[in-house]
């Protein structure tokens, strides 16, 4: 009865923090839902388990028997969960990424966040598959978060041309492709630079910025589309 009893409160209590008494509060959604609901999920949950214990009259040196006998197994075969477990602690308490952020990682792994479990945190590439990453490699590793510091992303076009080529011309043309390109920001304003000249050729930096890193990929093919199109019309000229 005690455990039943309060695994429904505890349920309950978890449902009006996260529809009644956070959304009131200033704090963000993702540090109400994925942070301070889930702790004190956790903590209710110890709670509901140590009541139930003691209802049983679960004598001290019967738990102690038991944690000695967790310990050993976690020794030889369950270090990697309680790993992920405490990573996940670490980052729902740091937050040095959170839900919703574009993240990527060493392993090849680039997309949103979109949900920190107990074990593993789920990322949506741009595939729209999700991958399952350990919480511990989100500790451990080298992680970039695209979007922590600045919303925006940027987009770099390398154009090799001939050396015959009128380097001013396509500057101007180029330059004037981003900035007429809707989904461009006018700030930071686009550019085009002369990067390298090598043999028989000469090679062009553009870049321009765009409002989410998500954007990148459909904005850059839409430009070396019109780009291409417009040189083509050039040299028929």
């Amino acid at each position: 009865m005690v455990l039943v009893v309060g695994v429904f409160v505890l349920r309950m209590f978890k449902r009006w923090l996260a529809e009644k008494l956070l959304p009131k509060s200033t704090m963000e959604k993702g540090m109400q839902e994925d942070s301070i609901v889930t702790l004190l999920g956790y903590v209710g949950g110890v709670l509901v388990a140590v009541l139930t214990l003691a209802a049983l009259h679960v004598d001290l040196k019967s738990i102690t028997w038991i944690v000695s006998a967790l310990s050993v197994g976690i020794g030889f075969g369950l270090q990697a969960i309680v790993q992920n477990f405490i990573s996940g602690l670490i980052l729902l308490v740091e937050r040095p990424v959170k839900v919703g952020d574009w993240v990527s990682l060493s392993s090849d792994v680039e997309g949103d966040i979109r949900r920190i479990n107990v074990r593993a945190t789920e990322i949506q590439m741009w595939s729209r598959s999700t991958v399952i990453v350990p919480n511990s490699q989100l500790i451990t590793q080298n992680v970039r978060n695209v979007t922590e510091a600045d919303a925006s992303g940027s987009m770099q076009i390398k154009l090799p041309m001939p050396l015959d080529t009128d380097a001013s011309k396509v500057r101007q043309l180029v330059l004037g492709i981003l900035h007429a390109h809707h989904g461009t920001l006018a700030a930071p304003a686009p550019y085009v630079q002369l990067e390298d000249v090598a043999t028989g050729a000469m090679t062009f930096n553009c870049v321009a910025y765009v409002a989410s890193p998500r954007e990148v990929s459909g904005v850059k093919s839409e430009l070396l589309f019109e780009i291409l199109e417009r040189l083509r019309q050039e040299r028929s000229r």
